[in-house]
């Protein structure tokens, strides 16, 4: 194996310190990212809050984790752009041109996205006890969910990586990335699945978004699993291969062409 022979943890680290560059020349969107999560947080727990009644459930406990995941699926929707930014301006050119891993360039978007969400949802958890946030979880439910949030950060992210790689234009992806949207809308992040009608229930009490809320709110405020951290677990593990898999057959077939 000689020194230029593709590397593939090395070409992603230096994609990485890429995207990182990147993102740091664009202050106002860093201050975007940061400061939306922070509104979303007191508009829901203070707006929303005086009108839902949970019972002895405060509300303010109770969408935390749902704010959560909509701020990572939020700050994961900036890769796509990212993504399709690099796929459209010739730099993906200049990049199959050298011995670099082929996935090493989607590679540093993912992880520089991962952090960027861990970032954001340290400030919305910070955020959230400001405002009367308070969990009952211990050392080990604070490990789980850190654990659950990662996989559910780097599942996401390839497969808004995979919008990034289909979309026409910039416009496109904003669509496709509403959907991430809407499916946490349609979950428990906001209000109990038994509120909606019959087929929103059934749809929204079985798909994704909804197991890792309802495991997260789970393990912080010390209810009864129900295999709901299994379930997430399989979920986010699943979404990521077949997302990795799609994304990495996307890349090289657009390389190909």
């Amino acid at each position: 194996m000689t020194s230029s022979s593709p590397k593939f943890f090395t070409d992603s680290y230096i994609m990485f310190k890429r995207c990182v560059t990147k993102n740091l020349r664009s202050p106002e969107a860093v201050f975007m990212a940061f400061i939306v999560p922070v509104v979303l947080m007191v508009l829901f727990g203070f707006v929303f809050g005086g009108i839902v009644d949970l019972g002895e459930i405060s509300y303010i406990n109770f969408i935390v984790p749902g704010i959560i995941v909509q701020c990572v699926t939020n700050a994961s929707a900036t890769t796509s752009f990212s993504i399709h930014n690099d796929m459209s301006t010739g730099i993906i050119d200049r990049f199959r041109s050298m011995a670099i891993a082929k996935s090493a360039v989607m590679s540093g978007h993912v992880w520089v996205s991962v952090i960027r969400s861990i970032v954001i949802t340290t400030v919305v958890i910070l955020t959230a006890f400001a405002i009367g946030f308070r969990p009952t979880a211990g050392l080990v439910e604070w490990l789980q969910v850190a654990a659950l949030l990662t996989l559910f950060m780097i599942a996401v992210t390839w497969v808004v990586v995979i919008f990034g790689l289909i979309a026409k234009d910039a416009e496109s992806i904003s669509g496709t990335s509403f959907l991430l949207t809407i499916l946490v809308f349609l979950s428990s992040a906001f209000a109990p699945t038994e509120t909606l009608p019959t087929a929103l229930r059934i749809f929204a009490e079985n798909q994704p978004m909804t197991h890792v809320i309802n495991a997260l709110r789970n393990l912080l405020l010390g209810f009864p699993m129900d295999g709901e951290f299994l379930t997430a677990i399989v979920w986010c593990v699943g979404i990521t291969v077949v997302a990795f898999t799609v994304s990495v057959q996307i890349y090289k077939a657009k390389l190909t062409r």
